[in-house]
């Protein structure tokens, strides 16, 4: 058996009601498991917290982010609606709110908590719950306070909607202009007079006072021409006025080209599509619209640059327009194109990712060592540009090198270094002069061809001759210095040293054109031995 306090006590006084309550618990605990289904029912004792209720400062209206005039107190009693001291109150109020000295304060002696409370800085209802700590749990301990936060005076005009639409000339748009004004809380305020203005067509109101929440709107029906319109909203001392409204007037449905072959999706720049676009004239409501002798232009809509080829065709009888050898011009990246015709909606193609062209001899670069050395690698680096002098990756095989000279070659291998350059080598095995011919798709780069010097390398006792001669009473020696690959070096500064059997080493004299001599009394020398830089030279030691 369960006891319910019926709804239609509420009229009776708020003492009436804890009495009522406090007897139907007290009969409830004496019937015990008759009245409970057989589970103890606990209920507070004599001086524990079984209630609390607002005492003042319920139903207060302020201004946002400021303190109420009255503070909120609650009461705390017993079962026998006795005040109940040192009970904890706990306040929970809206986030921003501010509740002094404390969110959680104890009851006084006379049972009552009291907080002072600032409110949130949002306007409109604000909801406080107060708490009481019970010692035993019931749902009479909670109650609530309503308080009303008005917003502060009006510091700024905003937009509130209706900004970048699409409509009709001479038809309203489908949604209204609206501001909203508002505090420095963003906290819409009423009361406020905005005026509106439009350079084409007409609004309706062109005054409006704010609502209750801050809000004003009105109707806009554009002018007859095509094209963007301006609204203004303004509205006195406020920051943020005027707020400036746009839209775009179209004009009413009309024939229309369609794309019924896109361009190709990838092209390279200058070079004609491989799927040229064709269109196809269409009635205002969509059907094929059989019109020879529409004249059609095409340009491009996005990504800059330019076209080539023609750019303007005419339809046949059938309303059909079809282009031939049309190209983009420019710098690598996305472009659309649009086609247009008098009196007709133009139409826009897809995305087309134009990469660079074909690489030009003109535009492209090559450089080679003035200098180099028999033996030695010697470097070559091309940069290969398209006729808009975008880098051309990927295009070795357009790259032709040849050597004329001391060192004749054909046919360099060439290896791509990324970012459209390109290095090759070779290595010269003879001293004198080179001609390195750098061509682009058989077309000789700015420069070509470029002449490269190769000097001797160093010397090499392997490669260096030498003659030994007796001549009566005296030995003469003659050293001509090589490098490795047999070029006379021409050059001094090596260190030759000569041996008569084993004895002391000779310096020979250098003559600083890659020859060396020495000459000495030969009595009883049977062998002289020769070194180059402290190494034997081929066919060393030489016999007399």
């Amino acid at each position: 058996m369960g006891f319910r306090l019926s709804t239609a006590t509420s009229s009776r006084s708020s003492t009436e009601l804890r009495r009522l309550r406090l007897a139907l618990l007290v009969l409830a605990s004496l019937l015990g498991p008759v009245a409970c289904g057989g589970d103890n029912l606990l209920l507070p004792s004599s001086g524990q917290p079984a209630h609390v209720e607002v005492v003042s400062g319920n139903g207060q209206t302020g201004t946002v982010g400021q303190p109420l005039s009255a503070p909120l107190v609650v009461l705390v009693t017993d079962p026998e609606n006795r005040p109940v001291a040192g009970v904890e109150v706990a306040f929970i109020a809206p986030e921003g709110a501010e509740l002094t000295p404390n969110d959680t304060v104890l009851t006084g002696s006379d049972g009552m908590a009291t907080v002072h409370y600032t409110l949130a800085t949002v306007s409109g209802e604000q909801i406080i719950e107060a708490r009481a700590k019970p010692v035993v749990p019931s749902a009479s301990l909670t109650t609530t306070f309503s308080q009303t936060a008005e917003p502060e005076a009006a510091t700024q005009l905003v937009m509130a909607g209706g900004d970048g639409q699409t409509a009709e000339v001479q038809t309203a748009l489908e949604d209204s202009l609206a501001v909203k004004a508002v505090d420095r809380f963003g906290n819409g305020v009423a009361g406020i007079e905005v005026a509106w203005e439009t350079n084409g067509g007409a609004v309706s109101p062109t005054s409006v006072v704010t609502g209750a929440d801050g809000r004003a709107a009105t109707e806009w029906t554009l002018g007859d021409r095509p094209g963007s319109y301006g609204t203004d909203a303004s509205a006195a001392d406020l920051e943020g006025s005027p707020v400036g409204f746009t839209t775009t007037g179209i004009a009413p449905p009309s024939p229309q080209i369609v794309v019924v072959t896109q361009p190709s999706a990838n092209a390279s720049a200058g070079v004609p599509f491989t799927r040229q676009p064709v269109l196809q004239l269409q009635d205002a409501v969509g059907a094929p619209l059989a019109r020879a002798d529409v004249a059609v232009t095409v340009q491009i809509a996005s990504g800059g640059g330019s076209l080539g080829g023609g750019t303007t065709a005419g339809s046949n009888a059938a309303g059909v327009v079809t282009f031939t050898n049309l190209s983009i011009q420019g710098k690598p990246g996305n472009r659309t194109l649009i086609f247009a015709a008098s009196d007709f909606t133009s139409a826009v193609s897809t995305d087309i990712d134009v990469g660079p062209g074909p690489p030009l001899a003109a535009t492209s670069s090559a450089s080679v060592p003035v200098n180099g050395t028999a033996g030695a690698s010697t470097a070559i680096t091309v940069l290969l540009k398209d006729a808009f002098d975008t880098p051309v990756a990927g295009a070795a095989g357009d790259i032709g090198i040849s050597i004329a000279g001391a060192n004749r070659a054909s046919g360099l291998e060439v290896t791509s270094r990324g970012g459209g350059q390109y290095s090759a080598s070779y290595t010269p095995i003879l001293a004198g002069v080179d001609q390195l011919e750098v061509r682009v798709n058989g077309e000789a780069v700015a420069g070509s061809p470029f002449t490269s010097t190769v000097v001797p390398g160093a010397a090499s006792p392997s490669t260096t001759t030498a003659a030994v001669v007796r001549n009566a009473f005296f030995i003469n020696v003659f050293v001509t210095t090589r490098d490795a690959q047999n070029n006379p070096l021409g050059r001094g500064g090596d260190v030759v040293q000569v041996q008569p059997d084993g004895g002391a080493l000779r310096n020979a004299a250098d003559h600083g054109n890659g020859t060396y001599t020495d000459s000495f009394i030969g009595f009883g020398i049977a062998r002289v031995a020769i070194f180059l830089n402290g190494v034997p030279i081929a066919g060393s030691p030489f016999s007399l």
